[in-house]
């Protein structure tokens, strides 16, 4: 056992209701919608509303061989890896952890940071999902021993563009372990939330359309039913990478082989949004990633990708906004704007520093506090060798 995880294990014994999660703020006593948010990498304006013990089964993967005698027979969903854990819902989430935390009001805080001790490799939120509500497209009750609640949930996974024709949506069963008025109360908050959250489409459309997972999987060329080949689709955009090459050689960095794994594991697991975290999962991120989708990962492992949902467009407004006019942030900015990353050639490049000057100009009209401060062209300089311009603004 590592020495810190014993004075931990240590100072929850002493003191359990006091035994908080080392952070960097200065408050040392956070609330427990603060550690809900910080497991999940929820906005801030979620807190957790609903919470019940469960247990999350996933079909077995329908890329699996079918055994002799199979091949001729229909689809049958057939119950794959279980994880038992905790359900949470929040105003606009619904996630699912194996850590066992607590956020109820009756929880102790000791509880609440259970996880910040070991977690086996699998971080803060463990095996389990975080999922928007807005990409649940059914919920269903099934059929089930009296006692069990049984809730399948079809997402909308590969199914907002071109679909083809051996698409298999996503659909997973949860169920719920506590009494009947606790699953009717957890059941009734999804159903309002998922009323609530249908007018977000829309905006998962659009974020969903920029992610480079998307692409991998709908193929970069359609087949029309005459057989001939339609248009190719443009990926989207995964970086300065894509135009003045990525950091590295990708033949040593095993690119190519990378990419495939993870294209096997979206296929099977979800993706961007929609994604479900598997021993498998956190795995191929140790292993490392693959250029083209690193961005992406970044943005669901921090929670970035679920402020991008809330206003797809709120960097294109801001931009448009505050167009043309001058600060002392904007002065300090053009200063630095040549001192970053200059050995890189997409910065030797208008196209880099064009996207690099409006990235820092943007952040620096949204917090007016901070503005802007030296190094920040460093850092956002680095992330754009491997994002989109959209992507660290958030």
């Amino acid at each position: 056992m590592q020495w810190t995880s014993f004075v931990q294990k240590a100072q929850s014994f002493i003191d359990p209701a006091n035994f908080t999660l080392p952070t960097l703020s200065s408050d040392r006593n956070p609330s427990k919608a603060s550690l809900f948010r910080q497991q999940f990498r929820l906005p801030d304006s979620q807190n957790p509303l609903q919470e019940i013990t469960a247990e999350l089964i996933l079909p077995i993967p329908h890329t699996s061989s079918p055994s002799h005698g199979e091949s001729n027979r229909p689809f049958v969903e057939r119950p794959g890896n279980r994880y038992a854990g905790r359900l949470h819902l929040s105003e606009r989430f619904i996630c699912f952890s194996t850590q066992p935390t607590s956020f109820a009001p009756s929880a102790s805080l000791g509880a609440s940071t259970h996880w910040a001790g070991q977690t086996n490799g699998t971080g803060p939120s463990g095996n389990g999902f975080t999922i928007p509500l807005c990409c649940i497209r059914r919920v269903e009750r099934l059929n089930s021993l009296s006692h069990v609640f049984s809730l399948a949930l079809t997402t909308w996974n590969g199914a907002l563009g071109k679909q083809s024709p051996d698409f298999v949506p996503q659909r997973f069963t949860i169920q719920l372990a506590g009494s009947r008025q606790a699953c009717e109360r957890f059941c009734d908050g999804l159903k309002k939330g998922l009323r609530e959250c249908m007018k977000e489409i829309e905006n998962l459309r659009v974020v969903v359309n920029d992610c480079y997972s998307e692409y991998l999987l709908s193929g970069a060329k359609s087949k029309a039913q005459n057989g001939e080949t339609t248009e190719q689709r443009q990926p989207p955009d995964a970086g300065l990478g894509m135009i003045f090459r990525y950091p590295g050689d990708a033949r040593k960095l095993r690119d190519r082989s990378k990419m495939r794994l993870w294209g096997e594991y979206f296929r099977e697991n979800g993706r961007n949004a929609t994604i479900i975290r598997q021993p498998t999962f956190h795995k191929l991120i140790r292993v490392g990633l693959p250029n083209r989708l690193r961005g992406e990962i970044w943005e669901v492992t921090s929670g970035s990708l679920y402020l991008r949902l809330r206003s797809p467009k709120l960097y294109a407004e801001t931009l448009s906004k505050f167009s043309g006019q001058e600060s002392l942030a904007i002065d300090e900015i053009e200063k630095d704007l040549n001192r970053s990353l200059p050995e890189y050639a997409g910065f030797q490049s208008e196209e880099g520093i064009g996207r690099l000057r409006r990235v820092l100009t943007a952040y620096s009209w949204t917090n007016a506090e901070i503005g802007y401060c030296q190094a920040m062209n460093i850092v956002v300089a680095a992330l754009l060798m491997f994002v989109s311009q959209y992507q660290p603004w958030n």
